[in-house]
């Protein structure tokens, strides 16, 4: 198959949510969301501000982010930009599923976000 480039690349990715809990541990949660791949010049731009950079890139989420009440929270300016503002852990989450989304590196392939200091390649075991 041959590759095709597009003006504009929309992707579906899974998101690693580290949430802090007592005692110096996290725990994972993960949820959905789609990414617009942005043009490298803009993402130079852009990466100045978390809350701009996310507002441009994030073009969706799933059913899997509930409100307080548990329900769905529905997709739009509102809720995206609330989310964002709550946790630092919850804008690392996303910001380091759209750097695997645009770098092309499979979820399935990480042990965890990459910027949590943890290798990205689950390690071979030593003989």
């Amino acid at each position: 198959m041959a590759f095709q480039l597009t003006k504009t690349r929309v992707v579906t990715w899974p998101v690693i949510l580290a949430m802090p809990v007592d005692g110096g541990k996290v725990q994972e949660h993960t949820c959905t969301a789609k990414f617009e791949i942005i043009p490298q010049d803009d993402y130079n731009s852009l990466m100045k501000d978390d809350l701009k950079f996310l507002d441009r890139v994030v073009v969706g989420f799933g059913d899997d982010i509930q409100g307080e009440d548990g329900d769905p929270l529905p997709f739009n300016s509102e809720n995206k930009r609330h989310l964002f503002a709550s946790a630092g852990f919850i804008r690392l989450g996303f910001i380091n599923a759209y750097h695997e989304a645009s770098a092309g590196i499979a979820s399935k392939n990480s042990k965890g976000p990459l910027a949590s200091g943890r290798s990205v390649r689950k390690s071979r075991k030593k003989k």
